[in-house]
């Protein structure tokens, strides 16, 4: 008789021992492991995500153990503060059945939770909540004139340097009585070869607003005399560095008792 009133304790212990596990197989398996995936920074999509991954490749056995694996840290290892998703990876790896950790680094990585993921968002996120930079204010400034009457002004806001090679937004003036020029050119001079190639070329209103914009085709040409180019030229090149500015041709021999002319002064060519 107690033997078989024992019969129906046991088999009602171990139906109870087994309960947790039967209901891995006929409820959410993703609940197994989802509660412990969201503590380690993740969002509810990126939860949900990781979550069904595993059970598209765990057995319920294995999201047990990986449950009890989770819910057992609780400082970071990178960070003691919080629980990042190098954490989970690191917890999930550091696991006896290896492809555990495995399942957890491809679920992590489809669906952009990945640390590489992780931390480009927070970058961007960060970026997102940054004020945005204001435009730069123009700074013409007036490089002078050429004998024609024709000067030209820089827009010093603009002015990129790389090398030896000098990028701006440039403005052409004509003497009077010609009318206001509201074409603003963007050119690049290179003060190795000497040359100056037209980018682009825009018009503005005079609100500011760009009514017309056209961009060149690469032609860098050389740099000629007497003109505003060469006005510009001489203003941007004088700080490039001297040894990989062109080399003046060599001065031929002149006779005995003969005078070297006067080069023109720089000051000159600015008039």
């Amino acid at each position: 008789m107690p033997a078989r009133l024992f019969a129906p304790s046991v088999a009602a212990a171990l139906l109870a021992g087994c309960a947790g596990h039967v209901a891995d197989y006929v409820g959410d398996r993703e609940a197994i492991v989802a509660p412990q995936i969201e503590r380690f920074g993740l969002n509810l999509r990126q939860t949900q995500c990781v979550a069904n991954r595993l059970t598209q490749t765990l057995t319920p056995r294995q999201l047990r153990f990986l449950n009890r694996q989770l819910r057992d840290v609780r400082r970071g290892y990178y960070d003691p503060d919080r629980l990042m998703v190098r954490d989970l990876i690191r917890a999930a790896s550091g696991m006896a059945d290896n492809a555990i950790g495995l399942a957890m680094v491809r679920a992590t990585a489809s669906c952009d939770a990945s640390p590489d993921a992780i931390a480009a968002s927070e970058v961007a996120r960060f970026m997102a909540a940054m004020p945005p930079t204001p435009p730069r204010r123009p700074a013409w400034l007036s490089l002078g004139a050429a004998p024609s009457g024709q000067a030209i002004a820089i827009d010093g806001a603009t002015l990129e340097q790389q090398g030896t090679t000098r990028t701006a937004w440039f403005r052409l003036i004509d003497p009077p009585p010609a009318p206001a020029n509201q074409n603003t050119y963007r050119l690049r001079i290179d003060c190795a070869a000497r040359t100056i190639n037209s980018l682009a070329r825009r018009r503005q209103e005079t609100d500011g607003r760009v009514s017309e914009f056209r961009e060149y085709p690469d032609n860098p040409l050389p740099v000629e005399g007497g003109t505003v180019m060469e006005i510009a030229f001489l203003s941007l090149c004088q700080d490039a560095p001297a040894a990989t500015q062109q080399q003046p041709a060599p001065t031929p021999p002149r006779n005995p008792g003969q005078q070297t002319p006067a080069l023109p002064s720089r000051g000159a060519l600015l008039a």
